[in-house]
């Protein structure tokens, strides 16, 4: 077997075995249940937005240390906080413990940028659509059969929500067992440069004093490079970097960073994409987190059974299985994005607004999951193909960046959003009149999406371009 691959199913392994959690579809119901038996309001406004604020405040440490340590640390972590997520979540008993377990939990979620990018160290780039493929899958097959097996389990009376965490807490301690085994990183995008892969445009430190202005910006004395030859330097769009101190190792990495931060979102196409990636995944990961509290009001309302009618292990497992589906089908269409992209968002987003606002005036369960499997089906059909649009048109190695970047924005946006609609701080409303904003939200950011659609259709070089792309035709030439 090739190393490529033997390093890819390594990694999809611990993926798959991560993401099989069957406690997750119930958690709300469990923490509202005879377990815990907290209320709906210390679930809502005191224990999850705690997990929201900590996956926000950790994510850009993770993501700074992952480059540093490699990766392989990191997820090893990933594994270890997600074991004490799920030691926490059975044995606590306080509001106080279940804000650490959030606490934990957002660490959990924010380290998952090292199993996203981990591979793409590993491995030389003609392999990088075939492991980003293999981890994708995964991922996907993880979290469906994970909402299968839950499903059975508690259908058919033979676990119930409690006793389900105890599978969750035996997969991340395997998963996390299974990270020791997985290779070490010897170099990294930023902090760990791979000198193997010698660039173009790097010089030797012997040939550096040809270049005064490269090293007065970094504040290095013009005679340096003759009292240290054992330094190299490279350059990158006509400047360098050291590979040897930890000093220049610093510099290097904040070089690169903000260069492919200017470099990627100076790009219109790119600001563009990545404007809605924010804002939708900022709506989508808040209704993800608080959508069981709708589901709990129906339930109650109803006067059934919250251990035995409930399917959300089913919706779990539906709504992973078709989005994987619509999304790879989507990637087979040859859409000209540059013409389509703006109208297909709004109208996306106007949809999505309005199957939250249904959700919020519907008591029945059936129509309630419908509307909930839908709205996950279109974000994530959309935002593989906003992940793809953006990816095609950045720099080398700076994916990552741009993909912790943006997922940062969504999370402080989240953030705020949290503040102002759940907290006691801000509105403090209940979970119907919160997925009404919610809902209002997704309206506005369609509303948004169709102004520019308006704008970027009435361009003339834009009218002229084809909808459907030929097949030898990755992506048009941007003429925004």
């Amino acid at each position: 077997m090739e190393t490529w691959l033997r390093i890819s199913l390594l990694l999809c392994v611990f993926g798959a075995v991560k993401e099989f959690r069957p406690s997750e579809p119930f958690v709300t119901h469990y923490l509202l249940g005879e377990w815990k038996n907290f209320t709906q309001a210390q679930v809502n406004q005191d224990i999850f937005p705690v997990g929201t604020y900590a996956y926000l405040a950790e994510l850009v440490v993770v993501f700074l240390v992952t480059d540093l340590l490699r990766y392989k640390p990191v997820i090893v972590l990933d594994g270890i906080f997600a074991v004490l997520t799920w030691s926490l979540l059975i044995w606590g008993k306080s509001i106080l413990i279940m804000q650490i377990m959030e606490v934990f939990y957002g660490f959990f979620m924010a380290a998952e940028v090292a199993y996203y990018t981990y591979i793409y160290a590993q491995v030389d780039r003609e392999h990088y659509q075939k492991v980003t493929s293999h981890t994708r899958t995964a991922y996907l097959f993880g979290r469906a059969l994970s909402g299968i097996v839950a499903q059975a389990l508690v259908s058919s009376g033979t676990m119930d929500y409690y006793q389900l965490n105890f599978i969750s807490l035996a997969a991340v301690t395997l998963a996390t067992i299974w990270a020791f085994f997985l290779p070490s990183v010897n170099h990294s995008i930023y902090f760990y440069r791979d000198n193997n892969n010698k660039r173009e445009d790097e010089v030797d430190a012997n040939n550096i004093d040809n270049h005064p202005a490269l090293m007065e910006e970094f504040g290095m004395p013009l005679n340096s490079s003759r009292n240290s030859t054992k330094t190299k330097y490279s350059l990158r769009n006509g400047h360098h970097f050291s590979s040897e101190s930890t000093v220049s190792r610093w510099k290097n990495a904040y070089y690169y960073l903000w260069k492919d931060f200017t470099t990627a979102y100076s790009n219109l196409y790119v600001l563009k994409w990545s404007f809605w990636w924010a804002l939708a995944t900022c709506g989508f990961l808040q209704c993800l987190n608080y959508i069981q509290l709708i589901w709990q009001n129906i339930v109650e309302s109803n006067h059934q059974n919250t251990n035995t009618d409930l399917y959300n292990g089913v919706v779990e497992a539906l709504y992973t299985l078709i989005g994987a589906a619509a999304s790879l089908g989507l990637g087979w269409l040859r859409f000209n994005w540059q013409v389509l992209g703006e109208a297909t968002l709004s109208v996306c987003s106007l949809i999505e607004g309005a199957l939250l606002i249904l959700s919020t005036m519907t008591n029945s369960m059936i129509v309630a999951y419908v509307l909930y499997i839908l709205f996950g089906v279109i974000y994530h059909t959309m935002i593989t193909v906003a992940n793809a649009e953006v990816a095609k048109h950045l720099t080398d190695d700076s994916y990552g960046l741009i993909f912790g970047v943006n997922t940062f924005i969504a999370l402080a946006l989240q953030s705020i959003l949290t503040l102002v609609v759940v907290s006691d701080m801000g509105l403090g409303l209940e979970i119907r009149p919160q997925f009404m904003v919610y809902g209002s939200y997704f309206l506005v950011l369609g509303i948004v999406f169709g102004c520019m659609a308006v704008y970027t259709l009435c361009k003339k070089e834009i009218r002229q371009q084809k909808l459907w792309l030929p097949k030898e035709v990755t992506s048009p030439e941007l003429q925004t």
